[in-house]
Order: structure tokens, then sequence, then C-alpha cells
């Protein structure tokens, strides 16, 4: 494990953190024309077709819990060296998960773009700040229509694409390929706007990889690893 921790590329997956928020920022100045191209019927992207199309919307579970498990499964079936390290993947995928889910919950509250009415300014698509101070009393800041900020499927995706980036190192490219998928499905099919999407996966990276770095998670997977291994050694 420490020498993954020490190959891990973390200022590369900094750096990509840190651009990405950049272009978030810069994402709300496109957000009301890139997404009000896809506000009229048939309410998704309409400029691919055929198996390219089906690939997008397929690309949603690299972001999705139901995916991690499955990613989680097939790491643990086919990989018997690293088996007992998918304790990476959980953390990084579910915890970058979490983190936007926490900024949605004491955040801002957004319409998600298929519910949103863009007649209106795209400013207006933000609800209200601090929605747990709501969350009982009004019933719209409970519903999937306003948790549009950020992405927790980008999130997610990030955070799972860092941990598979820190057990395959040679396979970066191809992790941050369906990472990206993952995002663009989220903008494609009208769920989140460009800029949620960016700034989603900004904060999962940017999570994982402190988990992974600066966290204990190595060692802690590290650990029962050993208690696992030993367990079954002497039994």
């Amino acid at each position: 494990m420490d020498s993954k921790k020490a190959l891990f590329p973390a200022r590369f997956f900094f750096v990509l953190s840190g651009a990405l928020v950049t272009c978030g920022m810069l994402s709300f100045f496109i957000d009301h024309a890139v997404s009000g191209q896809l506000a009229a019927p048939p309410h998704e992207f309409r400029f691919i077709e055929g198996d390219l199309k089906k690939l997008v919307a397929l690309s949603e579970v690299f972001g999705h819990g139901t995916g991690v498990i499955m990613v989680v499964l097939a790491v643990f079936a086919l990989d018997l060296a690293n088996r007992w390290k998918v304790g990476l993947l959980l953390g990084t995928a579910f915890g970058a998960g979490l983190m936007a889910n926490v900024a949605k919950f004491f955040g801002i509250a957004r319409y998600r773009p298929h519910a949103f009415d863009f007649s209106l300014s795209i400013w207006d698509s933000f609800y209200q700040w601090f929605p747990f101070l709501g969350w009982l009393s009004q019933e719209e800041l409970r519903q999937s229509a306003l948790q549009s900020f950020p992405s927790g499927h980008s999130a997610t995706a990030a955070g799972l694409c860092v941990g598979l980036c820190f057990l395959y190192p040679h396979a970066r490219w191809y992790f941050l390929l369906v990472a990206a998928l993952a995002c663009f499905q989220r903008v494609a099919f009208r769920m989140h706007f460009p800029s949620d999407v960016f700034l989603g996966a900004a904060l999962g990276m940017a999570t994982a990889t402190i988990l992974l770095t600066y966290g204990r998670l190595p060692e802690l997977v590290a650990w029962a690893e050993s208690k696992i291994r030993k367990t079954k050694a002497t039994g």
C-alpha cells in the first residue's frame, strides 16, 4: 500500500480539481445557453443518436451507487491481489458523493434544468440558500427537482475515478474518460447544468485525493486487509 501511495499523482488530481473549479465558475455564464438548447422536446441531447447516445446514457452507472458496487465487485472477483483493497474504492466514491450531498443540504437549492423555466435568468435557477433550514417545513426542498447543485453523480464518478487510479495507475486515461462520460450524461439528459457538473466533479476529485493522501484511508484499508488475511491464514 505504501508503494501505491508513493506513486499516486496527488498533485495531478489537485491541479485538475482546480481546473474544474475554474471551468465551473465560467460555466455559470453558459449554463442558460447550453441547457436551454436541451429544453425543447425531446428533452435530451439531440446531437448524437444510436449507439453513441446509448453509451452516454449507460455511462451514468459510473456515478451511481449501484454502479460503484458493481465496479467494486468486479475488482473483488477479478483482481485477487487487490481484492481486499476495494475499501479504497468504496471510501473515495461514497466519500465524494457524501460531500456533494452535504454541499446540497447546507449550500444552496437549485432547480434542475428539466424543472427550470428558461424564460427566466439563469440566476433564478438558484432557489434558496441553506436548504436544511427549511427541509422539514418546505416540501419542495426535499424533492429532486431542487437538488441540482452540485452534481452528486459527478462527484461520485470523480471519486471512483481517483480510487481506481490509485489501484491501477497505468489505466488512468481510461478511468478519466469514463468519469468524463458520466459527467457529460448529467448535462446531456438535463439532470444538471454544466456548472453543477464541473463543480461536483471538482469537489469529488479533491475529496478523494485528500482521503488518499492526507486522510487515513489507505492505512485503514491496509489494517483491515492484514486482519482479514491473518484470519484466513489461521482459519
